[in-house]
């Protein structure tokens, strides 16, 4: 599905959306979606539309969001991950090789990072590490319903891993490690009165509120069938994490690169713990229900 660029938006338009956002970011959500749905009374702008629905999901609005989203995201240009999860449509971003016909759908916290990087490798570029992700990355729209026709020829690959284990390694790596939640609100303390250091039990026992105050916290705890569908079948490999180095050395050979394993790198923390779940992680088993459904037998 390949994307025009969208129409510039209006002086007024660009106004209007950094205004909201600001008043977001200063705690006036209120505000911010007033002004948005102001904004819309004279524009039909796909950027105020997609901002209405970040802030309806704040608002807890959910079905409002994902209407939104479904009308407009088709023709939407590069929308975030966790817009294509929350419209349900059946729509996954994919890496493509310009050479050997490769197709890797990122998940993030599922070995996304080192993918990006030896994707880039298989195209003749160079490996940035975390900076990878800085890069405008040159995602397709893939449609799950015709998947198969599109990528003939392509051996489309996929990384899974357990929810809880994604919970815990967004928390460890994420929020405790770069402090992306504090980074995300220019060094606050709390955000609409959640910690942007929380622990771990509070960041579980508030998941929902996290979830839609923060995008960051969204786009890599959204389920992995929010991302790639509930048809495991239409992938040619679909491996666990712990089997990243195994697909590396399918692709090397198949690309006849010598690619680069990634270490096994030792988690700390909440991301170190391997065995059980706590109670406040086994009450987060429903919302992943269908990843364990789709899924279950790669975790």
């Amino acid at each position: 599905m390949k994307k025009q660029p969208p129409e510039k938006a209006s002086a007024a338009v660009v106004a209007c959306a950094d205004k909201a956002q600001k008043l977001f970011a200063s705690e006036q959500a209120e505000a911010a979606l007033a002004l948005v749905e102001e904004g819309l009374q004279t524009s039909d702008h796909a950027r105020l539309w997609r901002l209405k629905a970040r802030l309806l999901v704040f608002f807890e609005r959910d079905i409002e969001a994902k209407e939104i989203l479904r009308r407009i995201l088709p023709d939407a240009w590069y929308p975030g991950f966790w817009e294509l999860a929350h419209s349900g449509l059946p729509i996954s971003y994919a890496l493509l090789t310009k050479n050997h016909n490769i197709a890797y759908f990122p998940v993030r916290k599922c070995s996304s990072t080192s993918l990006h990087n030896i994707m880039a490798l298989l195209d003749g570029s160079t490996a940035k590490g975390e900076d990878i992700h800085g890069s405008v990355a040159p995602y397709e729209m893939i449609d799950r319903t015709n998947q198969r026709q599109r990528l003939a020829g392509y051996l489309s690959v996929l990384i899974v891993r357990s929810p809880i284990d994604r919970v815990r390694s967004y928390f460890e790596g994420n929020i405790v490690r770069r402090g992306h939640l504090t980074v995300d609100t220019a060094g606050k303390d709390s955000f609409y009165g959640l910690s942007t250091r929380p622990s771990y039990d509070d960041f579980l026992a508030n998941f929902p509120a996290y979830r839609r105050t923060f995008m960051t916290v969204r786009n890599h705890t959204d389920p992995l069938t929010g991302f790639a569908g509930t048809d495991a079948g239409i992938f040619d490999w679909v491996g666990n994490t712990s089997q990243t180095n195994e697909l590396i050395a399918m692709l090397s050979e198949r690309s006849g690169l010598n690619l680069p394993e990634i270490r096994d790198m030792q988690a700390g923390g909440v991301a170190g713990k391997t065995a059980g779940h706590s109670a406040a992680e086994q009450a987060l088993m429903d919302f992943y229900q269908a990843d364990y459904d789709t899924f279950g037998n790669w975790f």
